[in-house]
């Protein structure tokens, strides 16, 4: 049964069972060998700590205390045997040097298994990192838009780093349960029935501390929470600035950025009490322990000297490596909230994957593509295009106009196969559209979106062989080679986030250069021209009328004034085709739609 807390009015549920082992299975399976020999090494550390510890007896020896006749005695003999069959005395330099040796040894072994748990840590959030990446990539068009963009940027970033944070732990964990493991058994054979006291002192703390603990996964699904509502913030801040600027809204959204960012500080503030809590407790219970095993041990059992010290050495190693064992869980408890959301966020786009296959299958548009009697909905009950009927003839301009709402950019969507429709069939050349279908369409949408990046390298991703006399005569095609060769460095001239240092018209010319230049056999104008202004929109028309004839073209618009040279066509209102024709015939009907639409928009008829 999963637990439910609440986290700023959301319900958020805790899920302890199968995490972990879902967690050591990934982590396993990407690279077992380097894991074996992390742990292996870990073995080694822990085996030569101990023999290091073990060295302190003949020290002691060596400087006059005593080791009695218990277990102290019996390994001092075994090491006075080990330096004989060596031909050396067991003197203050040989056995100092042995220790040296010993410690050098183990501060080699300590770096190689440093450097290999940090490889371990990287490539196991780097191998996370593209896995998702890929996942989200390949995932269908309609599962992508209806999921938040800072959902998927706050995986890929910051729970992945939480993921690698909490790996590192992980090994830390081990590598401090197995020198544990090593003391222990020193601890039984110098002082069995001490130990026994220990352990049994250890296990009482650990249920005492047990709830704090669990607290930490609790406190890692607030943090997983908070954090990614303040992604989703940040990028809706920055992608609306301008809107906030021109409303004057800057006061109030820094006051909604202030409330999330407490948030945010308030669960990790939570996290690190937590720690703070069972490290202090941790803390006070082993000196109260120690206390009161020094106690009996002087005061009841009279242990020797030597014996003593060595147990009381031994417990001082030990403490930090049960606080490390207690930190370093919490730290992975806390970490297992963002794997189970990154791995959770990755099956589900794995579900809506899309199948593609970018080699050409040799589906060419000769004849013309239709759309027979489809229907798509985003919302049950509620439908985006209804029982349409459309053809878009080879080497013709058609044309697809409405109201903003009338789902002229929902059938822009299942033309290219971005989304499918529910009933009904999309069909080029008669035949259902192949998987490499989008590789024949050249795609201009009216939002543009151009890369951070040079003019070149937005052109070149459309077509990444083309040469410099193909991007001269596409970008003259679109009237903009004047205006690049104007810029500082032609083609070469970074342009800004999504183009923001071009204007508007500049922008939409570079977009049609693009889809252009990839030479398809359909082009689509979605709305290219709506956000233009008179001028603008006539060079981006100019240019479309001179492909007119040699590819396919579908325009789709709200403005008539942009599909007067169209071939045919279609005028759509609530998912609907009401009127086709072309446009002498549309002008035919004075009382329809199209001629209402034309008196409105002041188109001359």
């Amino acid at each position: 049964m999963k637990k439910i807390v609440d986290v700023g009015g959301l319900k958020i549920p805790v899920i302890r069972e199968g995490i972990f082992v879902r967690y050591i299975t990934n982590l396993y399976h990407l690279m077992p060998q380097k894991l074996a020999l992390n742990i292996g090494l870990m073995v080694l550390i822990s085996l030569t700590e101990g023999i290091s510890l073990i060295l302190l007896i003949p020290l002691l020896q060596l400087v006059g205390v005593g080791m009695g006749q218990g277990s102290l005695y019996q390994i001092e003999i075994l090491i006075n045997k080990f330096f004989t069959s060596m031909g050396l005395q067991p003197s203050l330099i040989a056995v100092l040097a042995l220790y040296m040796g010993v410690v050098t040894v183990i501060a080699l072994l300590r770096r190689w298994q440093m450097i290999m748990s940090y490889e371990i840590d990287y490539h196991f959030a780097a191998h996370l990192r593209k896995r998702l990446y890929e996942a989200i990539i390949n995932s269908n068009w309609l599962f992508f838009s209806k999921n938040k963009a800072s959902d998927f940027a706050h995986a890929l970033t910051y729970e992945i780093e939480r993921i690698g944070t909490g790996t590192s732990q992980f090994l830390t964990l081990l590598t401090s349960i197995m020198l544990l493991l090593v003391f222990v058994v020193l601890a039984l054979k110098l002082a069995g029935l001490v130990m026994g006291l220990i352990i049994i002192a250890g296990l009482i703390l650990i249920i005492f501390l047990r709830k704090k603990v669990y607290s930490s996964q609790e406190s890692g699904e607030k943090v997983t929470a908070t954090s990614r509502n303040i992604y989703s913030s940040i990028i809706q801040h920055l992608d609306g600035m301008k809107t906030i600027k021109t409303f004057n809204m800057e006061k109030d959204n820094v006051n909604i950025f202030s409330n999330q960012t407490d948030q945010v500080v308030h669960s990790y503030l939570q996290t690190i009490r937590s720690y703070a809590d069972v490290r202090f407790l941790f803390d006070v219970g082993t000196v109260f322990i120690l206390a009161l095993i020094v106690i009996f041990l002087i005061q009841i059992i009279h242990i020797s000297t030597a014996a003593l010290l060595v147990l009381i050495y031994l417990f001082i190693r030990m403490v930090p490596q049960f606080s490390i064992i207690q930190t370093s869980y919490q730290y992975v408890l806390n970490m297992l909230p963002a794997f189970n959301n990154v791995i959770d966020l990755e099956k589900r786009c794995q579900e809506n994957m899309e199948l593609l296959n970018y080699e050409d299958d040799g589906q060419k548009l000769r004849k013309g593509v239709s759309l027979d009697n489809v229907s798509f909905s985003y919302q049950k009950d509620h439908y985006a295009v209804k029982d349409v009927d459309i053809t878009i003839i080879a080497g013709q301009t058609t044309a697809i106009a409405g109201p903003s709402g009338a789902g002229k950019s929902t059938l822009a969507d299942l033309v290219m196969g971005l989304i499918q429709p529910e009933s009904g069939a999309v069909n080029v050349d008669g035949l259902p559209t192949s998987l490499n279908w989008r590789n024949q369409i050249g795609y201009v949408a009216q939002d543009t979106f151009l890369f951070n990046e040079s003019i070149r390298f937005n052109l070149l991703v459309a077509q990444p062989d083309a040469d410099e006399n193909e991007l001269r005569e596409v970008l003259e095609m679109v009237a903009a080679y004047e205006f690049v060769s104007k810029l500082p460095k032609g083609l070469d001239t970074i342009i800004g986030d999504r183009g923001a240092r071009l204007s508007g018209g500049e922008r939409q010319r570079l977009a049609l250069a693009r889809a252009i230049l990839r030479k398809p056999k359909l082009l689509i104008l979605d709305e290219a021209t709506s956000n233009l202004d008179s001028e603008n929109e006539q060079r981006i028309m100019r240019a479309i009328d001179k492909l007119h004839g040699e590819i396919t073209i579908l325009v789709i618009a709200h403005r008539l004034s942009t599909i007067k040279n169209a071939d045919y066509i279609y005028l759509l209102s609530e998912g609907r085709v009401i009127e086709s024709g072309t446009w002498d015939e549309l002008l035919q009907n004075e009382e329809g739609w199209f001629w209402d639409i034309c008196d409105a928009q002041g188109v001359e008829h």
